[in-house]
């Protein structure tokens, strides 16, 4: 325990989801962490720095850290609408990206930024060619009702597609 980096906060607001978060039993010398990315160090490092304690791996499972404070962490509610219209507002912009904004184009970028250290630098065309299929009006306007659809609300498009 004496590693620990200070008092900590007895509140936070976060303006973002977190990615993860770490539980600290110090009764029962356990360490409980969740995490939304591929990211397990502490249950790897925790046993060299804390000898003695235990650590749990609750996956994606929040609610576990949740359940554990019990009331002393205040949790959002869940706004689904929203969250799915963001990811919906978020798959369109990814789809209907510009070509400097796609993998194509990074590429593009970087070979054009190592031309001058490696001469006869060369990328295949495969790598660059902007030959995403993208979605009919109709097609995009299908999914958005389908996710609409899955929520209870009337179809509408969130659809703004540059090319239609």
């Amino acid at each position: 325990m004496d590693r620990l980096p200070g008092p900590g906060l007895s509140r936070i607001r976060l303006h973002t989801i977190p990615e993860g978060g770490v539980h600290v039993d110090v009764a029962r010398k356990t360490v409980g962490e969740w995490h939304t990315s591929d990211n397990m160090g502490i249950c790897t490092e925790l046993p060299k720095v804390w000898p003695g304690w235990r650590t749990e791996s609750w996956g994606d499972r929040f609610e576990e850290q949740a359940r554990r404070c019990g009331r002393a962490l205040r949790l959002p509610g869940l706004d689904v609408v929203a969250g799915a219209d963001r990811a919906v507002q978020w798959i369109r912009d990814r789809v209907y990206q510009s070509f400097a904004d796609s993998p194509a184009g990074h590429i593009a970028d970087l070979a054009a930024l190592l031309s001058p250290l490696a001469p006869g630098l060369a990328v295949g065309e495969d790598a660059v060619v902007n030959s995403g299929v993208l979605p009919t009006a109709a097609e995009w306007d299908r999914f958005v009702a389908v996710c609409n659809g899955s929520l209870g609300a009337s179809p509408s498009s969130a659809r703004d597609d540059p090319l239609a």
